[in-house]
């Protein structure tokens, strides 16, 4: 669904950019958010949620069958929403699928919510407040599925407010995970606190900036607060500063240290972009008739942060899961260098539209396609990254010695 929601976001961008298409493809552009969104992030973040949480507290979820039915119900859920989005025509049948749509993906996601509920009711050794964030994340998921059968649209169009239910999952996971992982244990507890209540004010605000469309104040104050909640996150967890790793890296040899520099760089780079994004998103309030801020804020957070952030944990997460060993000293940064290119050429392009828009002039086609590109970079640095991953998970076993540099 990444792969595919991806390479349809190019063909979106390039008739963004004004390059003419046949009318089939430009047709599958509203297929692009479905497939990112209600597709690849939330199966995604289930899947996270279904591996890790349990791991906290060294226990299973509580019935695989019922992990294989709510994956099965988003599944269909998904395609329902492909076939009536597909139909130029309102018809009986559209109405019924579109209704089926909302009650299997409700199912689906109210399915996760009581497991990931149900198995958060056994208290962990350590860090609790991990808890809070992965359930006030499930609150949120439940909150928008609602909507969907109540046709109340206004909270699933708020992108803000549904690009945080992966946001404050991501943290609940990375509060509990990513110290160990950049080499300390606990979180500055003052710093995850203010955190946990900026989230919370700002999911507030959130749903009431949805009821409350017109309202420019609470849209900033929303997006303030997510904004404060992410800074005391950040360091709270000792992203950028706080943490003196130097003496991890000289101690750290071969495969231990390209697994822990894969980790550190990813991170910081991840939550820069984060940080940036949501600063982008409340200008674009500032300034709403403006959509290049609109377009480079979503795509910062989703593919610079959320995106990144995935590559992060995949490997991670691939070794236990797959009962074999990922090699880190295969994995090369070049997905890494590919997404920030993008974001890169993505934010060239719209300044560039931008200007040539507002002066009136029309002959920038041949300019505006190279920059289209970026769509298509992205699309390449997924490729490239699965067939990286793909690669370490298949090189040869090999017994190292303990500075994990020489075979034995």
């Amino acid at each position: 669904m990444l792969l595919v929601g991806s390479v349809i976001g190019s063909i979106w961008l390039m008739t963004m950019y004004g390059v003419t298409l046949p009318a089939e493809l430009v047709h599958t552009v509203h297929l692009h958010k479905l497939l990112q969104l209600d597709g690849f992030i939330t199966m995604i973040i289930m899947g996270v949620g279904y591996l890790i949480v349990p791991r906290f507290r060294n226990t299973v979820v509580p019935s695989i069958k019922l992990v294989y039915v709510s994956y099965i119900l988003i599944l269909l859920s998904i395609i329902f929403s492909v076939t009536v989005s597909s139909s130029s025509s309102a018809s009986l049948a559209n109405n019924i699928l579109n209704l089926l749509s909302n009650f299997c993906r409700l199912a689906g996601v109210g399915i996760f919510s009581v497991m990931i509920i149900f198995t958060l009711r056994t208290s962990p050794k350590l860090l609790r407040l991990a808890d809070y964030f992965i359930a006030l994340s499930v609150f949120l998921f439940v909150i928008m599925a609602f909507s969907d059968i109540l046709n109340y649209d206004k909270i699933t169009r708020n992108i803000q407010l549904w690009i945080m239910f992966p946001i404050i999952m991501i943290f609940g996971i990375q509060y509990k995970t990513l110290p160990s992982f950049i080499g300390f244990i606990w979180p500055r507890k003052k710093g995850s606190i203010m955190s946990a209540v900026f989230l919370t004010l700002s999911l507030g605000l959130g749903i009431a900036s949805s009821f409350y469309h017109d309202t420019v104040l609470i849209e900033i104050v929303f997006r303030i607060a997510l904004l404060a909640g992410v800074v005391t996150f950040t360091f709270a967890l000792n992203i950028f500063a706080g943490f003196d790793t130097s003496d991890i890296m000289k101690l750290s040899l071969g495969e231990k240290k390209a697994r822990y520099k894969f980790t550190l760089v990813i991170s910081k780079l991840s939550f820069a972009l984060l940080l940036i994004g949501i600063v982008l998103s409340i200008l674009s309030v500032l300034f709403s008739d403006n959509f290049v801020l609109y377009d480079m804020w979503i795509h910062i957070v989703t593919i610079g942060f959320i995106g990144l952030t995935v590559a992060m944990y995949l490997p991670l997460m691939l070794s236990p899961i797959l009962g074999r060993p990922v090699r880190f000293i295969h994995i090369s940064k070049l997905p890494i260098w590919l997404i920030v290119t993008s974001l890169v050429i993505r934010a060239i392009g719209d300044i560039f539209v931008n200007l040539i828009s507002n002066s009136g002039e029309s002959n920038h086609h041949l300019l505006t396609f190279t920059l289209s590109l970026s769509g298509w970079i992205v699309v390449a640095a997924i490729i490239s990254f699965m067939f990286m991953v793909h690669r370490s998970i298949n090189m040869p076993a090999k017994i190292y010695s303990r500075d994990e540099t020489t075979p034995l």
